[in-house]
């Protein structure tokens, strides 16, 4: 597998960066579960709590100090442990595990790697290609992580145990290092380019590619023809085009920025289209006339499928598969629906009887069709927007110069001197940011 043991996903927020980590890149090395090894970078984060150190404990209300591992010793004991009796050049280097590092750029990688991040070049056969020393504490703590995990001195690699005699580490080639960063962020520590230079850099755009439509789709601030989909290509288009920071990759929106939350008040299509059923119900009453029935049909047909394409995006598709539309050719497209297969008219309830498998009357499609849900299922809520969006454009996209937002918003920038002021301009916005030609509401 061609996977580079040292990996750093980097994007704008709202990539799903960790996501990605954690379920793509390590189910592609076959990684889950306690394999994995989760660690999270801050400021305060130092070398002790990344690899080992002495830590005071009551016991018997007497003081101990006792050795704990952190989450290098931690993974480098399971990946030890894995690697069992498979030695250097085995075909076969042994399950995988990955040490997890979300935020690897809020932290101060020199001093939390230390003299470890001399491990990180790796030979063609996975090692590292130099070792470090190892010292006392830090040969307790690992000791300590393989009892922990059952090893014994039997079902330790030779290698590993030479180690252990030479007091020095490596690497296995089985221990892969994932890490996450948003590059956005501005109170993070500088990574030199002798660290960078150990790991691969992945960028993940942001796209919807692999989004799912209950977030692709869900409606903007109760506008149910925008979409958080075309909303956020549109703000993308206006970041690009307006902001004159240096570096425009790290100023842009991600599709997770802010989690689609289930719509809070949901309405039927019947609530919703009135007047568009109104119209429906006529037709659908008219279909057993004599020798026009069909004609109504048809009537019934067009008013149904313009309808659908009115329809929020998901909402339509939501109809499409219920109404079971069949649009190859034939007179009677609506296949949820019976009909007289030598007249071509809809069946009605007024001339009852059989109907064939998985099909309705028209007036029990009608009942059911106007139960359906008017809205998409999710929705991108208004508190959301202004919470979360707003403070990041108002702090790290446009922190320099608010003028592109004055413009956009219509208003003098002397009228956009604080948050709160830009905060009440949600609706604005919304209305004024450049959008794809919608359907009016």
């Amino acid at each position: 597998m061609n996977f580079p043991h040292q990996l750093i996903l980097f994007g704008p927020p709202g990539t799903s960066k960790s996501h990605l980590a954690r379920h793509d890149k390590a189910g592609a090395l076959g990684v889950t579960g306690r394999d994995i090894i989760p660690v999270t970078f801050h400021p305060e984060f130092g070398y002790g709590e990344f690899v080992c150190r002495l830590l005071p404990m009551t016991v018997d209300h007497k003081i101990e100090y006792r050795v704990h591992a952190g989450p290098f010793i931690k993974a480098l004991a399971r990946a030890f442990v894995r690697l069992g009796q498979h030695e250097l050049a085995s075909a076969d280097p042994g399950q995988n595990v990955v040490l997890l590092i979300d935020e690897i750029n809020r932290g101060n990688c020199a001093e939390i790697f230390g003299d470890v991040f001399q491990l990180l070049d790796r030979d063609d056969t996975g090692w590292s290609s130099y070792e470090v020393n190892a010292s006392d504490l830090t040969l307790q703590a690992l000791d300590d992580e393989l009892k922990r995990y059952g090893a014994t001195a039997g079902s330790l690699s030779a290698r590993l145990a030479a180690m252990r005699q030479d007091r020095v580490l490596r690497l296995p080639p089985n221990l892969y290092l994932i890490g996450t960063m948003n590059t956005s962020d501005d109170s993070i520590f500088h990574m030199d380019s002798a660290f960078k230079r150990r790991w691969n850099f992945e960028f993940c755009p942001p796209d919807f590619a692999g989004v799912p439509d209950f977030q692709r789709f869900a409606m903007v601030v109760d506008r149910p023809h925008l979409n958080w989909e075309v909303f956020l290509r549109a703000l993308n288009t206006f970041i690009v085009d307006k902001c004159t920071a240096p570096r425009l990759d790290d100023k842009l929106v991600g599709p997770w920025f802010i989690k689609a939350r289930p719509v809070r008040q949901p309405v039927t299509l019947g609530e919703r289209y009135a007047s568009e059923f109104a119209e429906l119900k006529e037709s659908a009453s008219k279909v057993t006339a004599y020798h026009a029935g069909a004609d109504h049909s048809d009537v019934f047909d067009e008013r149904l499928l313009r309808l659908i394409a009115t329809l929020p995006p998901p909402v339509g598709a939501d109809v499409t598969a219920y109404a079971r539309v069949d649009r190859s050719g034939g007179r009677r497209k609506l296949k949820a629906i019976a009909y007289d297969t030598a007249s071509e008219y809809y069946r009605s309830e007024v001339r009852a009887g059989s109907l064939p498998p998985g099909t309705l009357f028209i007036e029990d499609f009608l009942k059911g069709l106007a139960a359906r849900s008017a809205l998409p299922s999710h929705e991108v809520q208004l508190e959301d927007i202004a919470g979360k969006l707003f403070i990041y454009l108002w702090d790290n996209v446009f922190d320099r110069d608010k003028s592109p937002l004055a413009k956009l918003l219509g208003i003098p920038v002397q009228e956009l001197r604080t948050f709160g002021q830009f905060a009440e301009q949600v609706h604005n916005f919304i209305a004024r940011l450049r959008l794809p030609d919608t359907p009016s509401e």
